[in-house]
């Protein structure tokens, strides 16, 4: 069956007018009449923001600015394109570092120039018979209904599909988010026992992580590594694993490998330097910060933090200047943006409180906690912590206790998080007055909690409904209290019946907890409910 582009929405992106051209020839060669195109990966990420397309043709060096992976990378991770879209890199190079850098992101497929109408059009007509194979899976997907993908992708294999293979990584994917780690583990194995392919050699590692199997975890990923040393994901997974096994200098040795393997993957540069700054590691640390910024430079991954990072490993060189120079520069790179101005303000107060400079200090933590009490919700922990820090460092003794307050309101199960809290009373000789303003505080999110819960058992619904709504503005970030505020809402509507209002605001306390962690096996429960009330939609 040939190639039909008939009624497809196509975005070409190239920096040389005549690739453009010629492209969208031969998009109109098979019957393609809506065509735009770009000349840079800036103007595409406009036009995509604007207009769904079916397919973007995206060149990988696109001149100054964002390349093709950095377009690959921020489209997706905006939700540029629909899972139907199929996304092609076109490229003349092939080297390993661009290649390497630009599968993390997993376009749909390569074309090496030169093609000719043949080529394009045979490698467009499978990617796009693999796509439809999977658009019903894929839109429940997008709509965050699991358990309905899980079932489309029964109902798919039922019929022994030639792409079998594609659809049990799919479901097996699902199981995983899902926490259901046992059915996962099946299908891995079921996959494995008719062929020994990488992907789901790596998934059944990953099972092995999620259950607390870090040893056997740690035999198999490097088993998997030694028989594909280009597979970075199993890297990370192996430095995860050290990681949880409390070797961190293991850890970082393996991150080391898989930036050496693929030195464009921006998020383990950063990770890198964070187990390096960890391990007192400040000079690959320093490197690790220094290539994050510079391949972030057009990056959708840009963030403060790496800045924020370098600056701290300058403080601990005794480079104060060059600390502040980095920090200060977080107001130039990040121009209107309350929360990299909040780090760069809280970095500041920290330099100049190391530099002797007490009022400049001040100024700069009194600029934080302006920014802060404006953003509450939607601050980094860390930064949360490091404006306490410097609260205390300049006399602001109740006010850094009341933002580590906060942190242990938003986090009182999180054990890391609890542990950060303590180690910083223990820097500041308070270790008794910490180990009782955090078990005081985790003691009250306790009983709030409790008292919420007991009123939904007493049957006391929209009166729980209220008070978690209240309990959960002041602690945003929550998991427990964002769980339980849905969990009211949601038993009031199986009760009563379906509420545009309630559905909305159980909408938002689900969506809290599906940011940090989708794989709750409560929070899969509620959205299983919250779904079956919305009717299926």
């Amino acid at each position: 069956m040939a190639l039909d582009l008939t009624g497809k929405k196509i975005l070409v992106v190239d920096d040389f007018p005549e690739m453009r051209s010629m492209m969208r020839k031969m998009g109109v060669a098979f019957r393609a009449t809506d065509i735009d195109d770009a000349r840079n990966g800036e103007e595409a990420t406009k036009l995509m923001t604007k207009k769904k397309y079916d397919i973007v043709l995206c060149d990988y060096n696109l001149g100054e600015g964002k390349d093709g992976q950095q377009v690959l990378e921020e489209a997706k991770q905006k939700d540029l394109v629909n899972f139907s879209t199929i996304f092609m890199l076109i490229t003349a190079e092939n080297t390993s570092e661009m290649v390497m850098g630009a599968m993390e992101y997993y376009p749909d497929g390569y074309l090496t120039k030169p093609f000719n109408k043949m080529e394009f059009g045979t490698r467009l007509e499978k990617i796009q018979q693999k796509k439809s194979d999977l658009a019903e899976i894929e839109k429940a997907i997008l709509r965050k209904d699991n358990l309905t993908a899980i079932r489309l992708c029964d109902s798919k294999l039922e019929h022994s599909p030639s792409n079998a293979f594609e659809i049990l990584k799919t479901k097996a994917s699902l199981c995983e988010k899902m926490a259901d780690f046992e059915d996962a583990a099946a299908i891995y194995n079921k996959v494995l026992s008719i062929r020994d392919i990488p992907w789901a050699q790596l998934g059944l590692a990953r099972v092995r992580v999620h259950t607390k199997d870090y040893l056997m975890a740690q035999e198999m990923l490097q088993e998997i590594i030694e028989r594909n040393p280009s597979f970075v994901e199993a890297y990370d997974w192996l430095a995860k694993t050290y990681e949880f096994l409390g070797d961190l200098s293991q850890a970082q040795r393996i991150l080391a490998n898989a930036v050496n393997v693929s030195p464009k993957a921006i998020l383990r540069q950063k990770a890198l330097a964070q187990l390096a700054y960890q391990n007192s590691d400040l000079e690959t640390a320093e490197s690790a910060y220094k290539k994050a910024i510079k391949i972030g430079k057009n990056s959708c991954f840009k963030e403060a933090a790496d800045y924020t990072g370098l600056a701290k490993i300058y403080l601990d060189k005794g480079s104060s200047n060059d600390a502040l120079r980095v920090a200060s520069s977080i107001r130039n790179e990040f121009k209107n943006e309350n929360n990299a101005t909040l780090q760069a303000a809280v970095m500041e107060g920290t330099i100049y409180n190391k530099m002797g400079q007490n009022d400049m200090a001040e100024q700069a933590i009194d600029e934080a906690s302006h920014i802060f009490s404006n953003l509450a919700g939607n601050v980094p922990t860390e930064v949360a912590m490091d404006l306490a820090r410097s609260c205390f460092a300049v006399g602001k003794a109740e006010q850094g206790e009341s933002l580590v307050k906060y942190v242990v309101r938003n986090h009182h199960e999180d054990e890391a998080v609890l542990k950060q809290a303590q180690l910083l009373f223990n820097e500041l000789g308070m270790e008794d007055e910490g180990q009782a303003l955090i078990s005081s505080t985790r003691q009250e999110v306790i009983e709030i909690n409790n008292q919420g819960v007991k009123l939904a058992k007493e049957g006391k619904l929209e009166d729980s409904i209220e008070f978690f709504a209240k309990a959960a503005s002041g602690m945003p970030e929550n998991l427990t209290i964002n769980l339980n505020a849905a969990q009211s809402l949601i038993m009031f509507m199986q009760k009563n019946g379906k509420n545009d209002r309630y559905l909305y605001q159980a909408r938002q306390y689900l969506d809290r907890v599906q940011k940090t962690n989708p794989t709750d096996e409560k929070y899969q429960k509620l959205l299983a409910f919250y779904k079956k009330i919305m009717g299926g939609k």
